[in-house]
Formats: C-alpha cells, sequence, structure tokens
C-alpha cells in the first residue's frame, strides 16, 4: 500500500510490488495473476475489511451516518500509511479509464447509501432533525469528507487532518442532529 500513496497505482507495476515485498515480478504473478487481481484483493482486503466501519446496533442514526467519518479518524490514528494510499488511489479513480474507477465509484455509492439509511433512521430515532434535505446531507457528508482527505494528500499547506475530521464531525452533528439526541 504504501507504492500506491508514492506513486499511485497506475505508475506501480508488478515489478514495483515485488521489488517492496521481496518477491520477483514472476512471484508476483504467480500469486495474484495480474495486476488487476491485485487491484481486487486490494478492495477486498483493505477497502472492504479495513476502511468500511462495523455496524454499531447500539447506535442511533445520526451515528451510524456519522459512521464512515468515525473509521476515517481511526484510521488517521491508527494507519496513515494506508490511509494515503486508500485516498491517492480514490483520487486517482476519478479518470474514466483507471481500473479502479468502478471499485472507487462502488464504494463511494456504498458510502453514501449507508450516510442515507443512518439519517432517515436518525429522523425516525430523533437524532436528526426532521426537515433536512436529505440528499444535501449525503452530499455534504461526502464532499466534507474527501475535500478533508484530498487537502491531506496534497499538504498543499500545514493541514491539522485529526483537528479538520474532529472539526466536521462537529459541524454535521450541529447541522443535522436534532436538539433531542
Amino acid at each position: 500500500m504504501a507504492l500506491i500513496g508514492e506513486k499511485g497505482w497506475e505508475a506501480t507495476t508488478a515489478a514495483d510490488i515485488g521489488r517492496r515485498a521481496g518477491y520477483s515480478r514472476a512471484m508476483v504473478h504467480a500469486r495474484f495473476g495480474s495486476k488487476d487481481a491485485i487491484l481486487e484483493t486490494l478492495f477486498a482486503t483493505e477497502y472492504e475489511k479495513k476502511l468500511n466501519p462495523a455496524p454499531d446496533p447500539e447506535s442511533n442514526g445520526l451515528g451510524q451516518a456519522l459512521a464512515h467519518l468515525d473509521r476515517i479518524s481511526s484510521l488517521y490514528a491508527e494507519d496513515r500509511e494506508l490511509l494515503r494510499a486508500i485516498f491517492v488511489l480514490t483520487f486517482e479513480a476519478a479518470k474514466a479509464t483507471s481500473q479502479a474507477n468502478p471499485y472507487i465509484q462502488m464504494w463511494l455509492r456504498r458510502a453514501a447509501h449507508m450516510v442515507e439509511a443512518g439519517l432517515r433512521s436518525g429522523i425516525d430515532d430523533g437524532s436528526v432533525r426532521p426537515d433536512i434535505d436529505i440528499e444535501h446531507a449525503v452530499n455534504d457528508f461526502g464532499a466534507a469528507l474527501l475535500g478533508i482527505a484530498y487537502q491531506w494528500v496534497m499538504q498543499a499547506f500545514p493541514f491539522d487532518m485529526a483537528g479538520a475530521l474532529r472539526y466536521v464531525r462537529a459541524r454535521l452533528i450541529r447541522d443535522y442532529g436534532s436538539v433531542a439526541r
């Protein structure tokens, strides 16, 4: 994953992966078969298992809507190298021709559906204001998180990722949470 964080997916070759892992290119191909298969494995092990938040049956709807942001905050504290690679791959996938594009689109849709479901559940359980525009709120959650991630990856200026994540979490609660939480 560190290689992806450094070079991006498209510039990383199977030979690069092998060298970094201490394997020959032939061993990488024997284990995975192709660079596409490596990408599939990355999505299964890194995106699906490490990035997606585990459902918390004890949390209210607002907590469910915030779960992805909370997971990103945890990953930032636990494994910044992995998180950077995930975001580099995410932004690289903006190109329609990127091999990662369909995976990232699927992941972003799934995350948006989870936020939407959390907000709807929150309206029902009273943790989310009933007058919110759900579509706008879902877009706000995604744009805020991806904007923070982009600033962190680009490091265009000193950037406090943990502070930005805390700030946006508090703002989302303030903007969409109900007083009765």
